[in-house]
């Protein structure tokens, strides 16, 4: 999550601790205080290299890493990505609209770069309390500059946020959301569609602004005819799929067929929680007809996607334009949209691999390490994911893939495995998610190692056993 802090800032750490940005020591005395003044001063200046045969991550391109995660036809593929953004940057709205994916993608981040305040004019804080958490994140939020850099504080945690919390606080207000403001939608996908009115849709826009500030993903998937009002778009008849299959291919066998209007008995209403709405006036003694029934199923759609949700919709669009222009959003499809907001949803291990740094003395033929891709190999897409959770904070990456994993204020962070002390009570790796980081204790054997990270993905570890 983040770094070991206090309420009581003079109270002392009682045990002897490490910076997780360059290691330094402090012993049971020091003050909670001494160390986080410490270490916000590090994470200023987290492009020194602290240590001989480690260096931290850059936020430059390196070699090889100019490859973006794309979706075409359901399958996500990695696809070369050369765009230059001094070129693209000047580009006018009508203009980027008819470029390619990553490069509205750099375009779009260029301009909301522009808003950007400085960390160094200072921070917000995000006072959230885990016994209400949507109502204490709502209150606080509404007094909080998303421009600015923001940290989470969760009420009575010793924990610092350095920009893994802000991922935490994301996927657990989302999560909690999905529990009664959100439902999933009558599909064969896993995605969500609103379910009833709540005061929360407020807080559901500024979180999603914050995360495309941020260029973090979220954890939920909504329906497509939402994503498309959120990005300013008309609903398709197409789109209606994604919000519930059982009434589109109800509509689609009713355009294609032809019936006797009789046998039919359809009016222009819908009936809902034993309530009967009118799709139009005096829509309970218009007949639907083999003439009129595009405009039967124009106006379904118009009521499901719209008028039904319309106040709550509102609240999302007001907070979210607020902090990210309706026109900048508007340049996207929707499946381009999607793949920025949710990340990829496969975990590649070889790109995993292939983009992991290691400290000295571990490398990347250290017996150590070769256990650890053995045992994560043997882990399913979810257990990979629960995984990923635990070592970053999200459970995707975002469509850049592991090469430009991100730890706070835009810095490329990418994943890093730490060598530590095994002992009975440093047993599990503990996880930095505000840089990317996991310190694997120097397990002696394999199955001591796989009896630890398979204790991640098989309980429920956020917060304990060494997730800091």
């Amino acid at each position: 999550m983040g770094n070991r802090s206090s309420n009581n800032q003079h109270q002392k750490i009682g045990s002897e601790t490490k910076c997780p940005n360059c290691d330094r020591k402090f012993g049971p005395s020091t003050t909670y205080n001494v160390l986080n003044s410490h270490i916000d001063h590090c994470l200023q200046n987290q492009q020194i290299i602290p240590n001989i045969g480690f260096q931290m991550p850059q936020p430059q391109v390196q070699l090889g890493d100019n490859y973006i995660w794309v979706k075409q036809n359901n399958q996500w593929k990695r696809v070369q990505s050369q765009v230059n953004g001094g070129q693209i940057q000047n580009l006018s709205l009508q203009e980027i609209k008819n470029r390619s994916f990553p490069e509205k993608q750099m375009w779009f981040n260029l301009q909301l770069e522009k808003y950007r305040i400085p960390w160094q004019l200072g921070s917000d804080k995000l006072n959230v309390n885990m016994n209400n958490l949507l109502q204490s994140s709502l209150i606080s939020a509404r007094g909080v500059n998303l421009y600015k850099e923001v940290k989470v504080v969760f009420q009575n945690d010793k924990v610092q946020d350095a920009g893994g919390l802000l991922r935490e606080w994301l996927t657990l207000i989302f999560k909690e959301m999905c529990k009664d403001i959100f439902t999933l939608t009558e599909t064969n996908d896993v995605t969500y569609k609103i379910a009833q009115q709540s005061p929360y849709f407020e807080l559901v826009g500024l979180a999603i602004a914050k995360a495309l500030f941020e260029r973090m993903t979220i954890c939920v998937e909504f329906d497509r005819p939402l994503v498309k009002k959120l990005l300013g778009q008309e609903i398709s008849f197409q789109d209606m799929q994604y919000y519930d299959k059982g009434l589109f291919l109800s509509w689609k066998y009713l355009l294609e067929n032809q019936f006797d209007e009789n046998e039919l008995q359809q009016y222009f209403i819908l009936c809902k929680d034993d309530e009967i709405i009118e799709l139009k006036q005096n829509g309970a003694d218009i007949l639907v007809t083999n003439q009129n029934k595009q405009e039967y199923v124009d106006l379904s759609i118009q009521y499901y996607s719209d008028k039904m949700i319309q106040q709550q919709l509102g609240c999302i669009q007001n907070s979210l334009y607020k902090y990210i222009q309706k026109e900048y959003l508007n340049i996207f499809t929707a499946e381009e949209f999607e793949m920025i907001l949710y990340g990829v949803s496969v975990v590649d291990l070889d790109e995993w691999k292939q983009h992991t740094l290691y400290k000295t003395p571990y490398a990347e033929n250290s017996q150590q390490i070769k256990w650890f891709w053995k045992i994560l190999s043997e882990f399913d897409q979810d257990q990979l994911k629960k995984f990923l959770h635990y070592c970053t904070g999200s459970y995707r990456i975002p469509v850049n893939g592991f090469s430009k994993l991100e730890s706070n204020r835009g810095m490329y962070s990418k994943f890093q495995i730490v060598p530590i002390d095994y002992n009975n009570t440093n047993s599990f790796p503990i996880a930095h998610t505000c840089f990317n980081r996991l310190e694997l204790p120097k397990y002696t054997s394999e199955e001591m190692m796989r009896k630890y990270l398979r204790s991640i993905v098989l309980n429920d570890l956020e917060g304990v056993f060494g997730m800091e």
